[in-house]
């Protein structure tokens, strides 16, 4: 299943908002925060928060959220596992996953191996493992077993003892992303996590209304199936697609607009 949705989500305006306080209250609703449930292979949507704090740096922002129990009651237990998507940040960091360590210790981290950016499962039995080549990581994300070599990339978590929730705070998200602008001109992006063995995404970049045709080839430029295939206005897009059932090996994936622009990147299936 393919799914494509523009930065941020459409349910907001996508030009920007003049006027300080204005401007704030918009990136506030654009950084809302998603969050999923684990289990096994299925993440559901549990819901959606807004930031507390927003400080924006030059390109880029810095967001802290705070995540109830009483909306999230599963963070109340020792070993308790979240999984939150976060608006404007990089394609490299994936999602993060929000643990509960102890009764007064929690962890933030990138779900993505720093071996291959591939996605590491739940957290089970003390640890985290990648799903693509084994590495084990424990619950703060530093390396128990190979290939990775560097940690799990962590944030700041902050809880003190009798509080009903924890707070995460997320800096280097990108503004451009976040307002839906396009900062460059066309361009697409590299497929995360790449390699893969299942769910992957595209980030793309428009510079000016065009149509815009995201296709799926094999290595010899075989069609093998179209992501995308509309028109687009100016702004940040991603496209989530589903590869779990194509033979180990190495793809294409091609972006062509009606201005005449083209590009084509790799995507390894493993």
């Amino acid at each position: 299943m393919n799914s494509i949705r523009q930065i941020p989500d459409k349910q907001h305006p996508q030009h920007i908002i003049v006027g300080t306080r204005n401007r704030r209250e918009f990136l506030r609703n654009a950084l809302a925060l998603s969050i999923f449930a684990v289990g096994g292979s299925t993440h559901t949507l549990l819901a959606t928060i807004l930031p507390d704090d927003i400080i924006e740096k030059g390109s880029t922002l810095t967001s802290t959220y705070t995540m109830r129990f009483s909306d999230f009651p599963v963070l109340r237990n020792v070993n308790g596992s979240v999984r939150v998507q976060v608006p404007g940040a990089p394609l490299s960091l994936g999602r993060i996953i929000v643990t509960r360590l102890s009764m007064t210790e929690f962890s933030a981290l990138s779900e993505l191996c720093t071996h291959a950016s591939c996605p590491v499962d739940p957290f089970m039995n003390g640890r985290f493992t990648c799903q693509c080549h084994g590495s084990v990581f424990d619950g703060r994300g530093r390396v128990l077993v190979g290939p990775a070599t560097r940690p799990l990339l962590s944030f700041t978590t902050t809880y003190r003892s009798g509080d009903d929730f924890v707070q995460i705070t997320i800096p280097g998200l990108v503004t451009s992303s976040v307002l839906g602008e396009s900062q460059t001109s066309f361009s697409l992006g590299q497929n995360f996590p790449n390699p893969t063995s299942g769910q992957t995404t595209i980030e793309y970049n428009v510079e000016r209304q065009s149509m815009v045709t995201i296709t799926l080839l094999s290595i010899l430029g075989k069609e093998i199936s179209e992501l995308v295939r509309r028109e687009h206005e100016p702004g940040v897009y991603r496209v989530t697609t589903d590869v779990s059932n194509l033979s180990r090996g190495v793809y294409l994936y091609r972006m062509e607009t009606s201005t005449g622009f083209t590009q084509t990147r790799k995507l390894t299936v493993i």
